[in-house]
């Protein structure tokens, strides 16, 4: 009886990491999501750039006004290559460059690179 017990805790407890690992998995979309080519947004921030979660975030207002939500790469990943959580001001004026989501009705993009002042972040330096 405490053997049939002890089992089904453990197989209970691997497939409960099975599943969170494909679901996690699937939840890190890469750049399949980015689909609409190259493009280069200059804008001033608008959103301070923050590194927590899966991917450091930060939202940039383009000359036409349009609010562009930004992607960087992991916060680690983003960190060493210079990018600091608040190294750029609200207000800053920055250009990213990376691939728009392939929905032309979200204004998003998953950048490589980022440009502010003499500073430049190669994010995905090899992409």
């Amino acid at each position: 009886m405490l053997i049939r017990k002890l089992a089904k805790t453990v197989l209970g407890g691997a497939v409960t990491a099975v599943l969170f690992s494909v679901l996690s998995a699937l939840a890190h979309h890469g750049w399949s999501g980015n689909t609409a080519g190259d493009i280069s947004i200059t804008g001033v921030l608008v959103e301070k750039l923050e590194l927590r979660g899966p991917h450091g975030t930060m939202k940039i207002r383009d000359s036409e006004g349009q609010l562009w939500s930004i992607t960087l790469a992991p916060g680690p990943r983003t960190h060493r290559a210079g990018l600091k959580a608040n190294a750029i001001r609200l207000g800053d004026l920055l250009t990213v460059h990376g691939a728009r989501n392939g929905d032309p009705s979200k204004f998003e993009a998953k950048v490589r690179r980022v440009e502010w002042g003499e500073n430049v972040f190669d994010i995905y330096p090899s992409k």
